[in-house]
């Protein structure tokens, strides 16, 4: 008997005084970790590449979008996806305004700046299954909902046509031109309202059969739209020049 209560006894032991504040202290560090990672840390997107991050980087990035070959400098993409290079759905670009300057260090400011001022461009080439040419997008999309089919002038030889406001682009306005190539150049630009304090001007059109072209500026710039129309577009067909392919990022898929 005296044995069995000697065993009984054995199984009720004293906790060590320490446990209690470790454990209080680990459960603070740990929400301590939890809160500075969740306000401080890098999002999922982040860590898989999907978030905008700049890169002043020189070397070039071999893409391939809608069968079209492009050789790009790292400083002009905005997504670190993107720079792994191949075949890809479409690849987004930024620049400044007027002379479409790739990213720096020292530009930071100006790349990150948003307001309705701003020299940031930003240009996309993607493809697309389906798209539709400017003069089909006019005659079958944007025709049905203008306030008129008669436009007002517009600046530096526009052509400007009002939405419907009851009308998905009823904060936006259509400027219709030709470019230097005499192709219709189409601009959406944001009109400057109550919610929209930074107007953007859109042009897309299409440079293949599936490789589609968007860019996008500030309606502060407007007034020069030929001349950043024509620097995107020599950009762009920079771009697509064939290259040495010495020191390329990506792999060749020929």
């Amino acid at each position: 008997m005296a044995r069995g209560r000697q065993t009984n006894d054995e199984l009720v032991r004293e906790r060590p005084a320490w446990i209690i504040p470790v454990l209080a202290l680990l459960g603070v560090l740990t929400f301590s970790g939890v809160f500075l990672y969740y306000y401080f840390g890098p999002t999922p997107a982040e860590l898989l590449g999907l978030d905008p991050r700049a890169s002043s980087g020189t070397g070039k990035i071999e893409v391939i979008v809608a069968d079209q070959r492009f050789v790009i400098p790292e400083n002009y993409t905005r997504y670190p996806t993107q720079r792994a290079g191949g075949r890809m759905a479409g690849i987004d670009l930024h620049a400044l305004l007027p002379g479409l300057q790739p990213y720096a260090q020292e530009l930071q400011e100006s790349f990150a700046d948003n307001s309705a001022r701003s020299d940031a461009i930003y240009i996309s080439l993607a493809q697309r299954q389906a798209a539709l040419s400017s003069s089909r997008r006019l005659k079958d999309v944007y025709s049905k909902y203008l306030e008129s089919a008669e436009p007002e002038e517009g600046p530096e030889g526009l052509q400007l046509f009002r939405f419907r406001n009851d009308t998905g682009y009823a904060d936006q306005d259509l400027l219709v031109g030709k470019d230097a190539e005499e192709r219709i150049l189409l601009l959406l630009c944001d009109r400057r309202t109550a919610t929209i304090d930074s107007p953007n001007c859109f042009r897309t059109l299409l440079l293949g059969p599936r490789l589609e072209l968007t860019y996008r500026f500030k309606r502060h710039h407007l007034g020069k739209w030929r001349e950043i129309d024509k620097s995107v577009m020599s950009l762009i067909d920079r771009f697509a020049a064939i290259e040495s392919m010495d020191d390329l990022q990506g792999p060749i898929l020929d």
